[in-house]
């Protein structure tokens, strides 16, 4: 899985980057302010709002302080997500690297790429980052590669790693900085509002009153801490002759009604930079990728080095967009590793209009995405996405405590939906007497087969059970059924009784090692269940059930923060058939088609 052979500078010049700097090329003027980016988990611009004015009294002081300037910034393709963002503001850099999200760093050693660490040890500055831990998805290789001199995450800290610690932490580095003649710059990564429902510290109760949730409460613990940090920083002297900066990592994921009533969704930038500095003017429409040329003139730091954004003139993330394969090349190409991470340089496929509205190639993950609802497997998620196109529906079928088989993806997933307070599994008349998100509708199998009898084209296929004779003897129509299966006992139970589609899944796939085809046309099997987490690394096993016209559908379609079904669609379907889709709407794409017509 090489980059097709091609040097970083040649990566560079499909991007029309012919004349950027690499790092043993800088120049850099002395050193200027001290630099302090925090950057807020999920802490997107709803909170300073006037909705959550409560939450967030001292960031809104900010915004209205004369000394500091507020800018909006938008979330862009390919930043989406913590380490992602942190690659972002260091290298001007969407983080694409062909994996998952950026595993490719892991015995990374040497950056070609021009990072803010570069340009920072060639002034003089000693670089800290402090974090909860560096070693996800080889964050910490990265930073060691872009020159980050000191990593300070819970290998050091042990169990210490909430935001109130993360704190300390950083008035202890800027305190013994200060008392040296070097320039400093610190990267603090919060956590506190994590998703779903934020990281909750006790010890924040003395100094924030109850909220109506926990990561609101930790919300307005972020503005405390905030405000605290700064004030420390101008009792000891550090503030004067610093340039701070405070944005958040990226949107909130999951769940977004917090921001209801907020204004249109966004990111933001906050600094004591003087704006004639930052000069902003020429940055209308700010993006993640913006980031790097902004601390720079914050800092007063003259450099030679250039960002991608300063290539683009037109609309930067349309622009990400439509060059994913170059970036991806480049990002994977500028650094050297001591290990390889298989990785996919993503291509647009020719087939990806045939893809987009082959119905068989699209299964309803648990029923399909309702509401703003994934995992209901409710009648209502039936309902609207036959609506929208689809024609194969995954149900996870469990057993309730008397026997009978319903649709639930996991118990604890159930009670989470339902509000149910005992033990699980449930009885038959317990579950059908809850509504889901007391709105949608439970389904038992009674329920599933009178919906299947009125949509005679729909096909069922089933998750989680793993008694193919017990259940397909309860189903309408066996000619309609797809059963995922877990083992080569319930497979050969599938084959005795003749049934017609069995699906298995990963793992009892890779069981079977290199004999695997063998096996698979001994059954008679045409589909298969992988994780699209293993596409980059199998390829040789998809050509070889694709040769063999053997189907390969893909779930974990959304463990790629950036990179969901749409994405799989132009770049992965090419080795894959289907994938196991929440929100893929047929008729959004039959409009497109007829607009481009028009």
């Amino acid at each position: 899985m090489k980059v097709e052979n091609k040097s970083f500078k040649e990566q560079l010049n499909a991007l029309k980057m012919n004349d950027y700097v690499f790092p043993k090329n800088l120049e850099v003027s002395s050193a200027g302010k001290n630099i302090i980016v925090i950057s807020l988990e999920s802490y997107e611009k709803g909170y300073l709002s006037e909705k959550h004015a409560a939450l967030t009294p001292f960031l809104r002081s900010l915004k209205e302080n004369p000394s500091w300037q507020y800018y909006d910034m938008n979330q862009n393709e390919g930043s989406k997500w913590t380490s992602g963002s942190l690659y972002t503001y260091l290298t001007g850099f969407p983080a694409y690297f062909g994996t998952m999200h950026n595993n490719i760093f892991q015995s990374s050693y040497h950056s070609n790429i021009t990072g803010l660490g570069h340009i920072l040890q060639k002034s003089g500055y000693k670089t800290t980052y402090i974090g909860d831990d560096a070693q996800v998805s080889g964050t910490q290789d990265m930073l060691y590669a872009l020159k980050i001199d000191n990593i300070i995450d819970k290998s050091i800290l042990g169990d210490l790693t909430q935001d109130k610690d993360l704190f300390d932490v950083a008035k202890k580095t800027a305190l013994d900085n200060s008392k040296t003649n070097t320039p400093f710059s610190l990267f603090i990564s919060t956590l506190s509002t994590h998703f779903p429902f934020g990281i909750y510290d006790k010890r924040m109760e003395p100094f924030i009153s109850p909220k109506a949730s926990d990561i609101e409460f930790m919300a307005a613990a972020t503005d405390y801490m905030l405000k605290d940090f700064i004030n420390y920083l101008k009792e000891i002297g550090v503030y004067k002759n610093t340039v701070i900066y405070i944005f958040p990592d990226h949107l909130k994921m999951g769940e977004d009604t917090l921001f209801d009533d907020t204004g249109e969704r966004g990111l933001f930038i906050l600094t004591n930079a003087k704006e004639t500095v930052v000069d902003t003017t020429n940055l209308k429409n700010l993006y993640q990728i913006d980031l790097p040329n902004i601390i720079l003139k914050g800092a007063e730091i003259k450099t030679n080095a250039t960002f991608l954004s300063n290539y683009i003139s037109g609309d930067k993330n349309a622009f990400i967009q439509n060059h994913i394969s170059d970036i991806t090349a480049l990002n994977v190409a500028g650094f050297e590793r001591s290990q390889l991470t298989p990785y996919i340089i993503p291509k647009i496929s020719e087939h990806v209009d045939a893809y987009k509205k082959d119905t068989l190639r699209f299964i309803a993950h648990a029923g399909g995405k309702i509401d703003n609802h994934i995992y209901t497997n409710s009648l209502e998620a039936l309902n609207a996405n036959y609506a929208k196109g689809f024609r194969l529906f995954e149900l996870d079928i469990q057993t309730t405590s008397d026997g009978k088989f319903v649709a639930a993806h996991y118990w604890e997933d159930w009670v989470t939906m339902t509000g149910y307070t005992g033990e699980t599994p449930v009885s038959h008349k317990e579950f059908m007497s809850h509504k889901l998100y007391e709105t949608y509708t439970p389904l038992d199998m009674k329920a599933i087969n009178n919906w299947f009898k009125k949509h005679p084209d729909a096909i069922l296929v089933s998750d989680k059970i793993n008694t193919p004779k017990a259940f397909a003897s309860q189903f309408i129509d066996s000619n309609r059924l797809i059963m995922e299966l877990f083992s080569w006992d319930a497979v050969r139970e599938a084959s005795k009784i003749k049934m017609k589609a069995v699906m298995p899944s990963q793992n009892v796939l890779f069981d079977l090692k290199k004999h695997y085809l063998d096996s698979l046309q001994k059954y008679h099997i045409k589909h298969v269940a992988l994780s699209r987490n293993i596409i980059a690394s199998n390829q040789e096993l998809l050509q070889t059930l694709k040769k063999n016209n053997i189907k390969v559908y893909a779930y974990n379609i959304t463990d790629y923060i950036d990179r969901g079904e749409m994405y799989v669609v132009k770049h992965e379907m090419d080795f894959i058939y289907g994938i196991y889709a929440d929100e893929w709407s047929f008729l959004n794409e039959e409009k497109k088609n007829e607009n481009n017509q028009e």
